[in-house]
């Protein structure tokens, strides 16, 4: 019963690490909301959280980096992504499965070499994975529906969108779960999420942009990962989140434009400019600070 209940854990955590939440309620919550939208994804998020532990058991990692779930948010990402992306065939279950262990070694290996991946796993195995299937038409893709019609720009709407989006779900319910799941783990972080959504969504109405997907969340959810990732009690958190914000927002709008697959990279690209900046800023401090007597 014991290693069942670990285990069961294991996975929540993978599941609510996805918002960068060690918390089993935050996962179960995030389930819940999945399931909500979609049991096949529900089912699939479940599945791919246990192969990334389950991966990481059988390559002997670290036992602490493994019951925190920090090999299951990609993992799980990849197999709803896929799921979202294309209707499931032979194929597609066979790439879940070893996108969700190549995504298992990329963070050991970011682990090891302490670089900040995020979700970056994840960016790269579904993006790879979705150019193959849609050249060699391998799987019939998935056409998205719009549950909500929205006329005009509304701040909840949006806010409950794009934390929706995050995990790939369409609905407003399943969008303030998520956010729920955050605040139950850390309100701070989840406020900041809702800031960064709404600013984002500010920044993409004053660039013109679609309407359409400002109110369903597509330019606002890596705003949110940026705001829960930067979130903190200090007043030069609020900082960090609006820097994150900005770049990830303006980087996203020009994927899009593009047409480029976006995911979470604006995300991670904003990380990777304020991880750095802000350990320079924290070494100059403690060069600069005087000791006191």
């Amino acid at each position: 019963m014991k290693n069942i209940k670990i285990s069961v854990e294991t996975i929540l955590k993978g599941i609510g690490q996805i918002m960068l939440q060690e918390s089993v309620w935050t996962g179960l919550l995030f389930l819940i909301a999945i399931c909500y939208d979609s049991l096949l994804m529900g089912m699939v998020a479940v599945l791919s959280s246990l192969i990334g532990a389950l991966t990481a058991k059988i390559c002997n990692f670290d036992k602490d980096n493994i019951k925190a779930g920090l090999y299951g948010f990609n993992a799980t990402l990849i197999g709803v992504g896929l799921v979202f992306f294309f209707q499931t065939n032979p194929f597609i279950w066979t790439a879940i499965i070893v996108g969700t262990i190549l995504s298992t070694l990329l963070m050991e290996f970011s682990i090891r070499k302490k670089i900040p991946f995020f979700t970056f796993p994840f960016i790269v195995i579904t993006a790879i994975a979705i150019i193959i299937i849609k050249h060699f038409s391998l799987a019939v893709p998935s056409v998205p529906q719009n549950t909500v019609v929205i006329d005009e720009l509304q701040d909840f709407i949006v806010v409950g969108h794009a934390y929706s989006e995050v995990i790939f779900q369409g609905t407003i319910v399943a969008g303030l779960i998520f956010f729920l799941g955050v605040f139950v783990s850390n309100p701070t972080a989840a406020l900041y999420g809702f800031v960064g959504a709404i600013f984002a969504a500010a920044i993409a109405h004053y660039n013109h942009d679609s309407s359409s997907l400002i109110n369903d969340g597509m330019f606002s959810f890596n705003a949110v990962l940026c705001g829960i990732a930067c979130s903190g009690t200090k007043p030069r958190d609020g900082i960090y989140v609006f820097l994150s914000v900005v770049i990830a927002t303006y980087f996203d709008i020009f994927m899009m434009h593009n047409g480029w697959i976006t995911l979470t990279f604006p995300f991670v690209l904003s990380m990777w400019v304020i991880v750095p900046l802000k350990k320079l800023i924290g070494r100059v401090e403690h060069i600069t600070e005087k000791p006191t007597k």
